[in-house]
């Protein structure tokens, strides 16, 4: 248990969602990135308890200090457990302002909520996992899906998996965030790390009842650094006219629940403004640590997914860096 705190106080995030195409092995980290939609290749080590497996494979450091901060640690070693496990660079792709509000919630329930929502009772090895619902230790549910011979979780590529000795960890690319309310509570609980100016604005222009209302929807919102990159006066001429303030908020959002195992290459969405946005998925070919990766990366109309498949009660939020501009 020293080892494990002198290990975990030192956690830092530097690895991707990304496909690691060599054949060492050790696992080697790679750098945070937007997008994401394939594995890591490699298999993690089996190394005792999904405590011990997680810390000896040096890619789950965040999530073991994050588990210390919970006072998870002895809860860990119980179990049979299966851990959809994120890897550092998991973490990484998050806004550092909403990993801090998570982490810094004052009585630490959210912290533990959201490890919570990463674990289900019993151990499901890869041969059992199928389509289906999964209820977390948090209480509520994962959606599992199926795409061809690839599993995701809530939208979220499901990566290889290895036997402890209390059940099974899998390699997580991405954090699954848990929904904490619907889409407008959601933004609203994020409202001072990422989207203080697009929840102002949505207050504006009276939507709100729209985006609490049962849906479901899909928004693509952009946070509030996509905002401070356009000129003042084309902020200033949106915000002083309702109708056309209107019309930019509803052209980031699409009626139904898509997360991003649903989208595909050249895919039209057509928004509640009337007005299509286009999907365009391309990969990126990237070398870390010597190590050459590759990576999806989802693009709307150009721009891409920061943070993905962010569940609501009533649907699903996309993180974009960048505003999405409707045509003429």
């Amino acid at each position: 248990m020293l080892g494990f705190f002198a290990i975990t106080a030192a956690a830092c995030s530097n690895d991707t969602n990304d496909a690691v195409t060599t054949t060492a092995a050790a696992v080697t980290d790679g750098t945070g990135g937007a997008g994401g939609g394939t594995a890591t290749t490699e298999t993690p080590l089996p190394m005792g308890d999904i405590v011990a497996t997680a810390l000896t494979n040096h890619m789950f450091t965040e999530l073991a200090g994050l588990a210390v901060d919970a006072g998870l640690v002895d809860a860990l070693r119980g179990g049979p457990f299966t851990v959809f496990a994120p890897t550092d660079g998991a973490f990484a792709k998050l806004p550092v302002d909403m990993l801090h509000l998570v982490q810094d919630a004052s009585d630490g329930a959210l912290l533990a909520t959201v490890l919570k929502h990463h674990i289900v009772d019993g151990a499901i090895s890869p041969d059992q996992l199928a389509a289906g619902e999964l209820t977390t230790l948090a209480g509520d549910k994962l959606t599992v899906t199926k795409v061809g011979d690839a599993f995701y979780v809530d939208g979220n590529l499901v990566g290889p998996g290895v036997e402890a000795t209390n059940g099974f960890v899998y390699i997580m690319n991405d954090v699954l965030v848990p929904a904490i309310g619907d889409i407008v509570d959601t933004a609203v609980a994020f409202k001072d790390c990422c989207f203080g100016t697009l929840v102002a604005l949505v207050t504006k222009a009276g939507l709100v009842d729209t985006l609490k209302s049962a849906g479901p929807f899909t928004v693509f919102a952009p946070a509030d650094a996509g905002f401070k990159a356009l000129p003042a006066a084309t902020v200033t001429a949106v915000t002083t006219n309702m109708a056309l303030l209107t019309t930019v908020l509803t052209h980031h959002v699409v009626a139904g629940k898509i997360t991003l195992d649903q989208l595909t290459d050249g895919q039209k969405l057509t928004t509640v403004a009337g007005d299509t946005l286009t999907v365009t998925i391309t990969e990126e070919t990237v070398t870390v640590n010597g190590v050459q990766t590759t990576r999806k990366v989802y693009n709307i109309d150009g721009n891409p997914i920061l943070v993905q498949n962010v569940q609501a009660t009533n649907g699903v939020i996309h993180v974009m860096g960048a505003v999405l501009v409707p045509k003429g």
